[in-house]
C-alpha cells in the first residue's frame, strides 16, 4: 500500500510539473510555426512597397518588423510584401487607403494623388533640406503632428518617415554642369505631380517611367537621363547605363509612413503605442544606414566609369528660383507657415 501511495504521488508531481511547462509556454512568447511566425498572435499587420530587400527602405520595415513583435511579446505579427509584390506606389497607396493593405510608405506626392490633397506632399518641395540633419529634424518634429491634421477624412494615420537620401542627377550623353543644360532633356521621373513639375520649371521634358522599367529606358535612349538617390542608383545597376552625375541635392525623399486608419483604430491602445514607437526607433536606424552608406555608394558609381560634378551653389540657387512656382502653390493652400518652419530647420 505504501508503494501504491508513493507512485500516486510521484505520479501527482509530474503532472504537476508538466502542466506548469506549459502554462508557462503560453504565457511566455508563444508558440512559433514553421515559418518562425507566432502562432498565437491576436493582430496582424501588413507593410506592402516598391523597393528590393536588400534595400535600406526594406531594412527600416524589416526593423519595424522586429521591433513591433518585441515590443508586443508576439501578440502582433507583421508581414511584409515587398519588391511591387502587392503592386506600384500608388496601388499600395490605394490600397492602403482602402484597407487592402495595411500599411504603406511614399513620398507625399503619392499620398496627395490618391487622397486629392496635394498639401499631403508639402514636406517634399524641390531644394528644401540643406543637409541631412535638416530632414532628420523635421522627421522628429513636424511629419507627424502636420500630416495628421492633413490626412484627417482621408482615410489614412500617419506614422512617421522612411528617409531615402538627397537625388542627384544622371545623364548619358553629357554632363549636366548648369540649369541650362536641363532645356529639353528627356529625364525619367516618378510618376509623381511634383517632381514632373519641378522639372518642367527647370526646362526639362520629364518622363515618368516605371522604376522598374528606367534601367532599359537609358539603355534604349527612350529618355537621356534620371534622376535618383546614391543608394537605389547603384541597386537599380543605373550607373552601367548612365556617363554623368552632378550632385544636384534638388530633393530629399522624404517617405510618408501610413496606415489605414480604420486598422489603426482597431488596435487596442498598447499595440498602437508599440507600433508607433517601432516607427520611430526605425527612422532613427535609417538615418544612421543612409550616413553610413553614401560613401560606398559613391564609390560603387565611379568605379562603374561615371563622371561625377559638383553642382557650383549658384546653380542650384537657380534652380530654386526655377521652381518657386511650387512654392506659390502651397502658400496659396495656406502653407506659408509651415513651409517657414521647415526651412528654419535649414538655416
Amino acid at each position: 500500500m505504501k508503494k501504491f501511495i508513493a507512485l500516486l504521488l510521484s505520479l501527482a508531481m509530474v503532472l504537476s510539473l508538466c502542466s506548469l511547462t506549459a502554462c508557462g509556454k503560453r504565457g511566455g512568447e508563444g508558440d512559433t510555426n514553421k515559418d518562425g511566425d507566432t502562432a498565437d498572435a491576436k493582430y496582424t499587420l501588413t507593410i506592402g512597397h516598391v523597393y528590393t530587400e536588400d534595400s535600406i527602405e526594406h531594412k527600416q520595415m524589416a526593423k519595424i518588423k522586429e521591433l513591433v513583435e518585441e515590443k508586443t511579446n508576439g501578440a502582433c505579427q507583421v508581414k511584409i510584401f515587398a519588391n511591387e509584390q502587392l503592386g506600384d506606389e500608388q496601388n499600395i497607396a490605394e490600397q492602403c487607403v482602402t484597407g487592402a493593405c495595411d500599411m504603406g510608405f511614399s513620398e507625399g506626392s503619392v499620398w496627395a494623388t490618391v487622397t486629392n490633397k496635394p498639401e499631403f506632399a508639402v514636406f517634399g518641395l524641390p531644394f528644401q533640406y540643406s543637409n541631412i540633419d535638416a530632414a532628420k529634424e523635421v522627421t522628429a518634429n513636424l511629419i507627424r503632428p502636420e500630416l495628421n491634421k492633413i490626412a484627417d477624412g482621408t482615410g489614412l494615420y500617419v506614422l512617421g518617415n522612411v528617409y531615402s537620401g538627397f537625388r542627384h542627377m544622371l545623364s548619358v550623353k553629357s554632363p549636366i554642369k548648369t540649369l541650362d543644360d536641363l532645356k529639353g532633356m528627356k529625364i525619367r521621373v516618378p510618376n509623381a505631380t511634383i517632381y514632373v513639375d519641378m522639372f518642367k520649371d527647370m526646362g526639362a521634358n520629364p518622363t515618368t517611367t516605371a522604376f522598374s522599367e528606367t534601367y532599359q529606358a537609358l539603355q534604349q535612349g527612350v529618355v537621356d537621363g534620371c534622376e535618383c538617390d546614391l543608394a537605389n542608383i547603384v541597386q537599380q545597376n543605373w550607373m552601367e547605363v548612365n556617363n554623368y552625375m552632378s550632385y544636384t541635392y534638388h530633393l530629399a525623399a522624404m517617405n510618408v509612413i501610413c496606415m489605414n486608419q480604420e486598422k489603426w483604430n482597431s488596435f487596442p491602445e498598447d499595440i498602437q503605442k508599440a507600433i508607433q514607437e517601432a516607427v520611430i526607433e526605425s527612422e532613427a536606424y535609417c538615418f544612421e544606414l543612409r550616413a553610413t552608406s553614401d560613401q560606398d555608394n559613391i564609390a560603387a558609381i565611379e568605379k562603374a566609369g561615371v563622371e561625377i560634378y559638383e553642382m557650383p551653389q549658384t546653380e542650384i540657387a537657380r534652380m530654386k528660383d526655377a521652381c518657386q512656382p511650387i512654392y506659390d502653390e502651397f502658400i496659396g493652400y495656406g502653407l506659408g507657415n509651415l513651409l517657414d518652419s521647415i526651412a528654419s530647420y535649414s538655416k
